[in-house]
């Protein structure tokens, strides 16, 4: 699909979510034409990663112009990313696994917050409702919130997922890496905002904006990625002398906030 602009890229990656992905595609389209609204121009790009029948089926629908179908054998969500990203003629992207919803205001809120700085940044929702097998809210941090500490990065992720917007640019420069199942790597959402906190790009928030997180009994590649007690790839960031580093202008940094 080629157009003469598009603001946003919106890039979903779908396995075996078959009957689940109405409802994301729906949360997406209602985001679109919230977008639209404000001259915002969007476009879709489903990538079908090595999907089930029912997935396949569901998704062979879409065959208009305004949703492009790529599909694919990687086997792998940064795989299937970066896939996306290369075929999207979008100065923005943004991502949603084909389970999970966009809010309405998604889209055009990240947009406008990314409008305003001619840097790097990485555009996370300020909640994640998060439904399915457990229901509850969280808030989100960004990395200029006094609340936040990078110290946490080596325990945990400090944001849900890959529910974020950002230039297409940064993303070309530092894709995800792979991580096959036999690795005992995975968490590539986690590996990549390591990978780019490193570099000295900033990841916020947007106020007042949400997207929705499905828990699954069983079955989601982060399920596995617990059972299997698979590891981090190595991250840029925890160089010992770069982490102590960027952990005391923190503090600095909070100190005189």
């Amino acid at each position: 699909m080629k157009k003469n602009k598009i603001d946003i890229t919106v890039i979903i990656t779908a396995h075996y979510e078959g009957r689940l992905a109405h409802h994301s595609m729906n949360s997406i389209f209602r985001a679109i034409d919230y977008a639209k609204f404000y001259d915002i121009s969007t476009e879709v790009i489903v990538v079908l990663d090595s999907p089930d029948k029912l997935t396949a089926e569901y998704f062979s629908r879409y065959k208009n112009p305004d949703v492009l179908i790529e599909q694919t054998d990687f086997e792998d969500p940064g795989l299937s990313r970066n896939h996306g990203v290369t075929n999207s003629s979008g100065k923005y992207i943004a991502f949603l696994d084909a389970d999970d919803l966009f809010g309405k205001t998604w889209l055009k809120a990240a947009f406008e917050e990314a409008q305003k700085t001619n840097k790097y940044r990485v555009f996370h929702p300020e909640y994640v409702i998060c439904f399915g097998q457990e229901n509850y809210l969280v808030k989100n941090n960004g990395m200029d919130d006094k609340n936040f500490s990078l110290g946490n990065m080596i325990e945990y992720n400090c944001w849900n997922s890959v529910h974020f917007l950002t230039e297409k640019a940064l993303l070309l420069e530092n894709p995800f890496i792979k991580t096959p199942h036999d690795s005992g790597f995975g968490y590539e959402d986690w590996h990549w905002n390591c990978e780019v906190i490193a570099k000295g790009i900033l990841i916020t928030v947007v106020p007042e904006t949400c997207v929705f997180y499905r828990k699954k009994n069983q079955g989601s590649r982060l399920n596995r990625h617990d059972q299997n007690k698979v590891l981090i790839p190595p991250s840029k960031l925890f160089d010992p002398i770069l982490f102590s580093t960027m952990l005391q202008e923190e503090k600095m940094f909070k100190h005189t906030k």
